[in-house]
């Protein structure tokens, strides 16, 4: 549970001596300095509801910002009333203007727009981005760059450097090989583990982790291992560089919980999700300590997958222990190698996808899909985000496991779905009620203003 947001009463000293007075020590005033803002890619209100109830059907804590005070709803639409892509959004939360699909930190004439990151810069505030995407994708560079295509990644990376933002944390660079020089030469140490980074808090620190795959990002949260709860500990040693008497404004973003809904994939999706509220939580422990400075945020950019439900066992959401992508690269590549024997490989993948006392149909689904990945000769391709499938025996164990849980997917893309908003902290109470998504950057920068920094 979280510390309620409260202003203490007034405490009245009583004296011993009537001609001795004791003026009461004066209470602090609300400030706020530190911001941070959750935003959990593709993460609509099914895919709240989806993790909250695997989470209750094994028995397991709740998610933490479910507690939070004050709950709104946001409405994501791009400045044409398009359904909206990541970059359009994460432009319209940073700079609170609408703006084109694909276009980041400029509206539609292309004409540069002021982030809130920059504003808060420039106010004097520490500033943090962390995702678990690559650096130069499209939600974190919604929050430092200006360019009109979210592709153009050297720009994208240009402007990174040029940003003088403190603290990056994430993957790889798509189109940045020169990234430790041009690091060096802003005034930036690059870090690739935690273990990594300096005992010092002064200087401008990038993290970008060696624990990636595919499209430049951190491995998937289900996977586990060397991966667990990376964005926990990114957001401590963000917090741990990032506090100072002047504040801060961080952005973490849960960039998987899209991935895996784009292809469908209900338990890796649900496990970003758990470790996205990992990082939450460290944001509430560090509430706990300062309630009447902090700010607390958590919300989507557009939902992912048009997710629905029908009678399940949600609970087969946390018995699934490997990725889609994880899976075509270890199990499906090395049994399409082996040409392993059916009976020898279906153990491996029920036991992977938590499928046990399988039906006649299902097993029907996995004996034809395996010969079918064999016959192909192929693992699948796990590197293109943007197109790419899985093989058919992994296809058909992550549809099963959804089907389980009664998870139904209604498409692979975007939706126009409204997404949650909840709030906890100094300034929470201007985040409730429905509102378009540019109304964050507005209302931020209000709480600012109503409780300034003495």
């Amino acid at each position: 549970m979280v510390a309620p947001v409260t202003t203490p009463e007034p405490i009245v000293f009583s004296t011993s001596t009537p001609e001795t007075e004791i003026s009461p020590t004066p209470l602090p005033q609300p400030q706020l300095k530190y911001i941070f803002l959750f935003i959990g890619d593709g993460m609509g209100y099914a895919q709240v509801q989806a993790a909250s109830e695997a989470l209750a059907a094994g028995g397991r804590d709740p998610l933490h910002f479910l507690d939070f005070p004050v709950q709104g709803s946001v409405k994501t639409s791009n400045v044409i009333g398009e359904v909206t892509d990541s970059a359009a959004a994460a432009t319209a939360i940073s700079t609170g203007q609408k703006t084109i699909n694909g276009y980041l930190g400029v509206d539609v004439d292309k004409n540069r727009i002021t982030e809130i990151s920059e504003t808060l810069r420039d106010a004097g505030r520490k500033i943090g981005l962390l995702t678990t995407v690559s650096l130069d994708h499209a939600t974190p560079a919604g929050f430092y760059a200006h360019v009109d295509s979210r592709r153009s990644y050297s720009m994208i990376t240009d402007d990174l450097f040029a940003s003088g933002f403190d603290f990056f944390a994430g993957g790889g660079f798509h189109s940045t090989p020169d990234a430790p020089a041009l690091a060096d030469e802003n005034g930036y140490t690059l870090i690739h583990t935690f273990e990594e980074a300096p005992a010092a808090t002064d200087g401008r620190l990038i993290l970008s982790s060696s624990l990636i795959f595919g499209d430049y990002g951190v491995l998937p949260a289900i996977d586990g291992g060397t991966r667990a709860k990376w964005l926990s500990k990114a957001t401590d040693l963000a917090i741990t560089r990032l506090t100072n008497p002047s504040g801060f404004f961080m952005m973490i973003e849960g960039g998987r919980i899209d991935y895996f809904c784009h292809y469908n994939d209900a338990a890796s999706f649900v496990a970003e999700l758990l470790d996205f509220d990992e990082a939450v939580q460290s944001a509430i422990a560090f509430y706990n300590l300062h309630p009447q400075e902090t700010l607390i945020l958590v919300t989507a950019d557009h939902e992912t997958g048009d997710v629905s439900f029908t009678n399940g066992d949600r609970g087969a959401l946390l018995r699934q222990t490997i990725s889609s992508d994880i899976c075509d690269n270890t199990l499906v590549a090395q049994c399409v190698a082996a040409q392993t024997p059916y009976d020898e490989a279906l153990p491996l993948f029920t036991t992977a996808f938590g499928l046990t006392n399988l039906t006649d149909d299902e097993t029907a689904t996995l004996k034809s899909a395996y010969y079918k990945t064999i016959a192909d000769n192929q693992p699948g391709n796990t590197s293109d985000e943007e197109s790419g499938v899985y093989a058919a025996i992994t296809t058909a164990c992550i549809n099963i496991v959804a089907a389980r849980a009664g998870v139904v997917f209604g498409s692979g893309g975007h939706t126009a779905k409204d997404v949650p908003i909840y709030a906890l902290g100094i300034g929470s109470e201007l985040f409730g009620g429905t509102y378009e998504n540019t109304n964050i950057h507005d209302a931020i920068l209000q709480a600012v203003a109503t409780y300034p920094i003495s």
